[in-house]
């Protein structure tokens, strides 16, 4: 997965703000914060969604590709 990649979050993931739809845009890989606080190994594990016009931070392994 790379910025600009169009995304959709997996069912069953619940973030105050997540639209219904759940699609998004990558606007930024492996920003800087905690990656431990995420459950990520390594920083580029992190991805910065734009969703319905929020920015959202999600683990690269709740995110499908579309």
């Amino acid at each position: 997965m790379k910025v600009g990649d169009l995304v959709k979050i997996n069912e069953g993931i619940f973030h105050e703000g997540i639209p219904e739809h759940r699609v998004g845009v990558i606007i930024e890989k492996g920003p800087e914060l905690g990656v431990n606080s995420l459950g990520a190994s390594k920083q580029d594990d992190i991805m910065n969604i734009l969703l319905a016009g929020q920015s959202l931070h999600f683990h690269k392994m709740f995110l499908e590709a579309i």
